[in-house]
């Protein structure tokens, strides 16, 4: 059992942050006196405002003076006001995923759900498997389920989390079954190369089978061939002939929607038809199947929660139209999920695709330069919208209007915008009748998407 147990107040710095909030709200579940700060008001501290939680704008030490635990995630600064005067005053105070491996102590059985690319769509599907299949669980996702949230609250016996490698969080985690999705460099300031990386997630994997857990990894990815122990409670899954559980007879039933026979150790399983767009999602669906089958769930209650899963907020989101063109959101910040969101809004066949894109921070720009310049070939214009620095000062890396100028000696049709609402009547202007626009990026590009369709 944790030591959260005993404590009755508690204060969250950078409350507004998707997996911080849903944290806050399971301590407001479990009877806690919860408050919160962050720098900039958001969706999730409205959404935590309704929850009945006290959140606030900006610093006020006062407001914390009778807290028993500061829980701080990973971006706050060593210098941020509520966090010195904390430890000048003896509360304890601990980091996001220090908080998160302690809290999952309470719970019977800990799914870690850890890779580069798909954790919060990967544990969506498994917390609808484990809905559809009447378990008692927890998940805690780094992403609102449509209609649902970051937070589905059932029980103990199963914990539902996303496992990040940033800052080597996944490894506060102590996984009953440690998933790894894929392994790509994106993290520049935690990793200083794919070695450090690579043994990051190994350890992660060694962790739970060393303690009798399993591990569920991808046989397809490059990562997989470049572990160097071999583990007895390891399941493979993919496309790929040697996987143990695999995708066969994959097939686009519609525009960018595909369904597929789940096979285990070459014998035929269930037939999947997919409610969300990509073929990536056929990777996602596979490791969430491999995980529900090694918790005992049935075949059938497995395929009625991954054939429900409407998916992920900001996860190739359609939000509406403007001038009859579709407006679609993701995430993708990395160039391999640019990629994919590329094709799949290629999948859906539409007359053009205008993209928009954010830079997520000054290093992973740096680090991932050449790999931004030719990761957006499918698009028919490109936009390119002022980095989102988040932790970062500029001195770190390279800026967006950096990346715009190698994009435009590259490729040409490549504007650059520091200003949204210009950025706003720019696409607008453009956008006809079945185009789709593209709106990437992990930070607050995703306004654009309310601007363009409130438009109309």
């Amino acid at each position: 059992m944790s030591k959260i147990g005993d404590i009755k107040k508690c204060h969250f710095i950078g409350v507004g942050g998707i997996s911080m909030s849903a944290l806050a709200k399971l301590m407001l579940l479990q009877g806690k006196k919860v408050t919160g700060s962050d720098l900039v008001y958001s969706k999730e501290m409205e959404s935590l405002i309704e929850w009945g939680m006290d959140v606030w704008v900006g610093h006020d030490p006062q407001k914390i003076a009778d807290r028993e635990l500061i829980v701080y995630s990973a971006a706050v600064p060593e210098d941020d006001p509520e966090l010195v005067y904390a430890r000048e005053n003896g509360i304890p105070a601990v980091v996001r995923h220090h908080f998160l491996g302690e809290l999952a102590k309470d719970f019977n059985k800990v799914i870690a759900v850890s890779g580069t690319h798909g954790k919060t769509t990967t544990t969506g599907m498994l917390a609808c498997i484990f809905e559809f299949a009447e378990q008692t669980f927890t998940a805690h996702l780094g992403g609102n389920i449509q209609g649902r949230g970051n937070l589905i609250s059932k029980g103990y016996d199963y914990f539902i989390t996303e496992a990040c490698e940033y800052k080597k969080s996944m490894l506060s985690l102590d996984a009953d079954i440690a998933i790894v999705l894929n392994v790509e460099s994106d993290h520049p300031d935690t990793y200083g190369n794919e070695e450090e990386l690579y043994e990051a997630f190994e350890k992660f994997i060694a962790k739970a089978v060393v303690a009798k857990g399993k591990a569920v990894i991808n046989r397809d990815c490059h990562y997989y061939r470049m572990l160097k122990n071999t583990y007895e409670n390891l399941l493979t899954y993919g496309i790929g002939e040697t996987a143990d559980v695999k995708a066969e007879n994959i097939n686009e039933y519609k525009n960018g929607y595909y369904e597929f026979l789940i096979t285990f150790k070459r014998e035929p399983i269930i037939q999947i038809k997919l409610s969300i767009p990509g073929h990536h999602n056929v990777y996602n669906a596979l490791a969430a199947y491999s995980t529900a089958m090694l918790c005992g769930l049935k075949d059938q209650q497995i395929k009625k929660g991954i054939e429900n899963f409407g998916g992920i907020e900001r996860r190739f989101e359609i939000k509406g139209t403007v001038n009859k063109a579709s407006v679609i959101i993701d995430y993708a910040h990395h160039p391999t999920e640019i990629k994919a969101a590329i094709a799949t809004a290629k999948s859906l066949r539409p007359r053009r695709i205008l993209t928009v894109f954010q830079p997520h921070t000054y290093s992973r720009t740096k680090q991932l330069y050449k790999d931004f310049l030719k990761c957006f070939e499918g698009s028919n214009k490109l936009y390119i919208f002022k980095e989102y620095s988040a932790r970062e000062t500029q001195d770190m890396g390279l800026t967006a209007n950096e990346l715009y100028k190698g994009l435009r000696a590259t490729r040409g049709q490549c504007q650059y915008f520091n200003d949204i609402i210009t950025l706003a009547r720019a696409v607008s202007a453009e956008a006809n009748e079945g185009d789709i626009i593209l709106v990437l990026g992990a930070g607050d590009v995703a306004l654009l998407g309310d601007l363009l369709v409130n438009k109309n």
